[in-house]
C-alpha cells in the first residue's frame, strides 16, 4: 500500500520558470525547456515523494493575453487547461520572474488566484533569486495580496523551495490506495488523426487541447481513468512527423519522448484516418510499436465520413490496414468516430483483452505439443544440408509473451520461418493484441 499522491498545481505567465521547477522537483527532463514562450500547453502529471510523502506535480500553460488569429484558440485552451488543474489541485505554487520584477500579468493571475486561497494553499513563489543578494527582489510581490513571497531557484534549488514542500508534505494524509499498478495505454498516430479528441472521450473531460491546428499537442500527457474501478493511465503524445518536417528543436524532443512513452507503455492505441492512405510514416510508426515488444490495438477513426458503411466495406478497409501495418497484423482493430462518440467506450473492454493476451502465460505442455504439431506437418529449415531441429520449447518471461525455442543450430532458422512459426502458434493460443517474441537458443551438449 502507498500512501494518497496530494496535488501541486505550477502555475504563471510564460518565461517565468514553471518547466525548469517541475523538472527540477522531478529530476529528469519530463517538460519541454524551452526559451520560447507558450511551449508547454496541456497539463502534464507527475509523481514525486518528499519526505516520505507522495506528491503528483501538474505543470501547465503559461497564462497570456489573447492573441489574435489561429494561435487566439491555442491561448483561450491553455487558460481552460490551466485553471482546471487549479481547481482539481490540493496546493497550487504561482510562480513568478524575480528579476523581471511585477508585471500587469502577474497582477491578473494573482487576482484569480485570490478566489480560491480560502479552499486551498497558494504559494507564490519568486523564481530565479540564485544569490543571497538578490533576495530583496520578492518584496515587490508582496503587494498582490497571496501571503508571504517564498524566494526559489528552479534552476538551481533553494531553501524556500524545501520550505514549500515540506509544508505540503506536512499536511499531507495517509489514506492508503491500493498497489497495484495501472495499466498504461499509449494513444500514438500522425497529426490530426484525432488522438487529443479520443484522449477526451475516454477521460470524460477536456484534459488535453484539441484544435484543428497540426501539432497542437506537444507534450505527453498523462491521464488517470478509473473505469468500473479498474485504473488506467491514458497518455497522449504529439503526433508523429516525418524527419524531415521535423523543423524545431521543440518537435524533436517531442518526438524522441513519444518514442519513449511507447516504450513505457504496455498497450499502444495506433490511431488511423480511414479516408486517408496508409502512409510510410504509418509503417515505421508501426515498427516502432513491434521493436519495442508492445501490445497493440489500431483504431480507425472517422467512420462518420464513410459513405458505404456495409460490413463488406469494414472487412476491406480492416483487410487494408493490416496488410499496410504488417509489423502489427496481430492487432485488435476498432472502427471509431470520436467527434460523434461512437464506439470509443468499446476501447476498455478490448485493452482488457489485449492485456491479458500481452501477460499470458502458456503451459509448457501446451506449448511443447504445439510445436511438436507444427514441425511434422511443415519441415523446418535446412542450411548447407543440415536440418533445423527443435529439441523443446519454454516461456521464459511475458508482457509480452517470450518464447524459448532450445535448437541444434539457432543459425539455421531464419526471419521467414520464425514468422510462420508465430502465425502458426497464434492459432493454438489467442494471442490478439499482443507480441510474440520468439528466441532461438542452441541446447548445450
Amino acid at each position: 500500500m502507498k500512501q494518497k499522491y496530494k496535488t501541486l498545481a505550477i502555475v504563471g505567465r510564460p518565461n517565468v520558470g514553471k518547466s525548469t521547477l517541475f523538472n527540477r522537483l522531478l529530476k529528469e527532463r519530463k517538460s519541454i525547456v524551452d526559451d520560447l514562450p507558450g511551449v508547454t500547453r496541456d497539463r502534464i502529471y507527475a509523481d514525486i515523494v518528499w519526505n516520505g510523502k507522495g506528491i503528483t506535480l501538474v505543470d501547465t500553460g503559461g497564462l497570456i493575453d489573447e492573441l489574435e488569429g489561429t494561435e487566439n484558440e491555442i491561448t483561450q485552451g491553455v487558460k481552460k487547461q490551466v485553471y482546471s488543474a487549479v481547481e482539481e489541485a490540493d496546493f497550487v505554487i504561482f510562480v513568478v520572474d524575480g528579476k523581471s520584477g511585477l508585471t500587469a500579468q502577474d497582477s491578473n493571475i494573482a487576482k484569480e488566484l485570490r478566489k480560491v486561497k480560502n479552499k486551498k494553499k497558494v504559494f507564490l513563489a519568486v523564481n530565479k533569486i540564485d544569490t543571497d543578494k538578490q533576495l530583496d527582489l520578492i518584496h515587490d510581490f508582496h503587494s498582490i495580496g497571496l501571503g508571504e513571497p517564498y524566494a526559489i531557484s528552479a534552476l538551481a534549488g533553494s531553501m524556500g523551495l524545501a520550505d514549500i514542500l515540506d509544508e505540503i508534505a506536512n499536511a499531507s494524509g495517509s489514506e492508503k490506495v491500493p498497489e497495484k499498478e495501472p495499466i498504461k495505454i499509449c494513444i500514438v498516430g500522425k497529426p490530426n488523426v484525432g488522438k487529443s479528441s479520443f484522449l477526451n472521450c475516454l477521460t470524460g473531460e477536456n484534459r488535453a487541447i484539441v484544435t484543428p491546428v497540426p501539432g497542437t499537442t506537444r507534450d505527453c500527457i498523462d491521464s488517470k481513468v478509473t473505469v468500473n474501478g479498474e485504473d488506467f493511465i491514458l497518455v497522449d503524445t504529439a503526433g508523429l512527423r516525418r524527419k524531415s518536417k521535423v523543423s524545431t528543436n521543440i518537435e524533436r524532443f517531442a518526438t524522441t519522448r513519444t518514442i519513449a512513452a511507447i516504450e513505457k507503455s504496455d498497450i499502444v492505441v495506433f490511431m488511423v484516418d480511414i479516408n486517408e492512405e496508409i502512409t510510410d510514416q504509418d509503417q515505421k510508426i508501426a515498427n516502432v510499436v513491434k521493436r519495442r515488444n508492445k501490445a497493440s490495438i489500431i483504431v480507425g477513426n472517422k467512420w462518420d465520413l464513410i459513405e458505404d458503411k456495409s460490413s463488406t466495406k469494414m472487412n476491406s478497409i480492416e483487410e487494408y490496414i493490416l496488410a499496410k501495418l504488417h509489423f502489427i497484423n496481430y492487432s485488435k482493430i476498432l472502427f471509431t468516430s470520436v467527434t460523434e462518440r461512437k464506439n470509443t467506450a468499446k476501447i476498455w473492454e478490448i485493452i482488457k483483452e489485449v492485456y491479458k493476451n500481452y501477460e499470458q502465460r502458456v503451459s509448457t505442455s501446451k506449448l511443447n505439443k504445439t510445436i511438436e504439431d507444427i514441425v511434422l506437418a511443415t519441415s523446418p529449415p535446412t542450411k548447407k544440408g543440415k536440418s533445423l531441429k527443435i529439441y523443446y520449447a519454454t516461456q521464459a518471461n511475458n508482457k509480452p509473451p517470450e518464447i524459448v525455442l532450445f535448437v541444434n543450430d539457432a543459425e539455421i532458422a531464419n526471419e521467414q520461418y520464425e514468422r510462420f512459426l508465430e502465425k502458426e502458434i497464434r492459432k493454438c493460443f489467442d494471442l490478439t493484441g499482443s507480441p510474440i517474441k520468439l528466441i532461438m537458443r542452441n541446447k548445450k551438449k
